[in-house]
């Protein structure tokens, strides 16, 4: 038949007894648990370095300084009325600077609340270096614009 069961190992178990887990199997927990994260981040890092794809033949970086034509510039905005809104819309952006901006790029941009874009408009600096942009046909009404902002680029 089925043979005898002895009686369990009883141990008096102290502040200072040895637990039933060796050290060596603490010692390899110990440095299983951080093995395997490694593997599984390496792993997760490479499947995303995977699906990036590069299209340039070339590539390059640096740096250089750019002189200014003009130390700031200055932006307005006039208005005219808006039956349709009914109120005040924004008709035009004059963007004024120096003589030596003449045929940069410029581009204005008026904006709301929480600094949203509500209109953009892109043009070229005059001979005197000056601007108007005409923002009439966006129907901006005067009251939702918060700021104006300008890049000249050239």
């Amino acid at each position: 038949m089925w043979p005898a069961r002895s009686a369990p190992e009883t141990r008096n178990m102290g502040s200072h007894a040895e637990s039933s887990r060796s050290g060596r199997g603490r010692y390899i927990a110990r440095l299983a648990v951080p093995a395997v994260v490694g593997v599984v981040v390496f792993g997760a890092v490479t499947a995303f370095a995977a699906t990036l794809s590069v299209n340039g033949k070339t590539l390059g970086s640096g740096n250089a300084t750019v002189s200014s034509c003009n130390s700031g510039a200055s932006v307005t905005y006039t208005t005219a009325y808006s039956a349709t809104l009914p109120g005040y819309k924004v008709a035009t952006a004059p963007v004024t600077t120096a003589a030596a901006c003449n045929g940069f790029a410029y581009k204005v941009t008026l904006t709301g609340a929480a600094n949203a874009s509500l209109a953009e408009v892109t043009g070229t600096l005059d001979a005197s270096g000056n601007a108007t942009p005409d923002f009439s046909a966006s129907n901006i009404a005067a009251a939702n614009v918060t700021g104006v902002s300008v890049v000249i680029t050239g």
